[in-house]
């Protein structure tokens, strides 16, 4: 076994792990204290700072399709609601357990975030080569160096860059063998302009020998930053979603030969990023071999 070791302190976030004896063939728990998985098993960690765990006997995220014939309404059960783990609760860490997520009867489950930016320094003293995913919420910014010691095994990672230093470009750089990027900055005018996913930020990432889909969501680059995208030799899937863009920005894609998606300037149909018209000429300037689908 693997022993991952989290700050004992405060839960830093979830973690799942691929395990077949596990229910659903994976196992999950919250990233605080030890939390030990099968040697070489695929490992995701989303980072975050957890306020509570609570069950309740509500049943959630299902509805019956159109169509479906009409049965007698039985009145529901009065909604029951516990919490199972709290961040003040002085075993915090042995409560660590499965038994977390509810018992018989008990078909939903909610974690409740906190407020503090995670300080990401306990990657060092993780196995380097133990995390393949990582989802990264508020963090301390100069925390994010620390991300470069799971280079070896880091297959995809999904972080808001707006939230981190002037290094952040810099130090994904250094995680060659990704395969998954997304990155996030800012969109909306309120917020101000991206200052981190620029043209500086993708001409740096473009130098990712393996990565295989990145996503782009909001951001301030601009056509020459796209263009550097051409350097990413196995890029089959690109997802770009953000006001502003315009058709001629996505010239650069008919150079790519192993793009075969372009994804995310109609998401939302006429309220998506571009208007269908402008949808259609990015399609018109697009080989047959790169779908929009």
């Amino acid at each position: 076994m693997t022993a991952l070791r989290f700050p004992a302190e405060i839960a830093v976030g979830e973690v799942w792990w691929e395990d077949v004896r596990e229910p659903g063939g994976w196992g999950h728990l919250l990233a605080i204290g030890v939390v030990e998985v099968p040697d070489g098993t695929v490992v995701r960690l989303s980072v975050y700072t957890v306020a509570e765990v609570s069950v309740s006997n509500r049943q959630t995220g299902w509805a019956a399709p159109v169509g479906t014939p009409l049965r007698r309404v039985v009145p529901p059960r009065p909604a029951q609601e516990r919490i199972t783990w709290h961040r003040e609760m002085p075993d915090r860490v042995l409560r660590n357990n499965r038994s977390i997520w509810g018992g018989p009867g008990e078909r939903s489950c909610s974690i409740g975030s906190g407020e503090e930016a995670v300080d990401l320094e306990f990657i060092r003293g993780l196995p380097a080569d133990s995390v393949s995913e990582l989802n990264l919420g508020e963090l301390v910014p100069g925390s994010f160096a620390a991300v470069a010691h799971l280079a070896p095994g880091l297959r995809d990672l999904s972080v808001h860059v707006d939230n981190l230093g002037d290094d952040a470009p810099a130090v994904i750089a250094e995680l060659t063998a990704l395969e998954r990027l997304s990155l996030a900055g800012n969109d909306s005018p309120e917020d101000g302009p991206s200052l981190r996913l620029n043209d500086h930020a993708l001409s740096t990432i473009a130098g990712l020998p393996a990565l295989d889909a990145l996503s782009l969501l909001g951001g301030s680059y601009t056509e020459h930053g796209l263009q550097q995208l051409r350097r990413l030799p196995k890029l089959r899937h690109l997802h770009i979603e953000r006001e502003g863009l315009t058709p001629s920005m996505f010239r650069f894609a008919a150079a790519m030969p192993a793009l075969t998606r372009l994804t995310g300037v109609d998401e939302f149909g006429d309220d998506g990023p571009m208007p269908p018209a402008e949808v259609n000429q990015v399609r018109a300037m697009l080989p047959p071999h790169i779908s929009m689908d």
